[in-house]
């Protein structure tokens, strides 16, 4: 019997968090390269699939979105398309046809406004609770960047203030401790 993942609930208009992690928490996507790969097929995605894209964030090991499908039945053709296309061509780059790139995703339906800001907020400091940077501005991977300059840092402050960060998201830790 094949062993199956998670019990995913695909609803109309609503908003996800979704989390995907590279196989074995390998960092593959460690390079700027693969980073703006992952970056930009998702910016090229996320239109074609008619969902709004609220944040984002790319990590060397895993990523975490916040995105809304006006059809939920379209978000296993999202990451199908975006896991497909990305892992061709970091094994094309890598010189390892068929490696697994991506081991899963977990999505989260999530059930109310400050549920979806509380998320807004932990995508944005995923960087620095894994240790990559001290302050979120310092990640170039994340829409971070994009929120600093159409609403300023007292909005992305007042964000903070209202709806902080929560200590464990379920599904950033899903495949258990990363090795070493």
């Amino acid at each position: 019997m094949k062993k199956r993942g998670p019990p995913h609930l695909y609803l109309e208009d609503t908003w996800y968090m979704l989390t995907a992690a590279v196989h074995m928490h390998a960092p593959i996507l460690i390079s700027d390269t693969k980073k703006a790969l992952v970056r930009d097929t998702l910016r090229h995605l996320y239109p074609e699939f008619g969902c709004t894209l609220r944040a984002w964030v790319i990590l060397d090991d895993h990523y975490h979105l916040l995105l809304k499908f006006a059809d939920g039945q379209q978000l296993p053709a999202f990451i199908q398309r975006l896991h497909g296309s990305t892992a061709r061509q970091i094994n094309l780059w890598d010189a390892t046809p068929g490696r697994k790139v991506w081991y899963s995703y977990w999505d989260t339906c999530l059930r109310s406004e400050q549920d979806m800001w509380t998320r807004f907020n932990y995508i944005h400091s995923n960087p620095v609770k894994h240790g990559y940077v001290s302050r979120p501005d310092a990640w170039l991977y994340s829409s971070y960047h994009y929120y600093l300059r159409t609403r300023g840092s007292a909005w992305l402050a007042d964000s903070y203030e209202r709806y902080p960060v929560l200590e464990h998201v379920q599904g950033d830790d899903f495949l258990g401790p990363r090795p070493g």
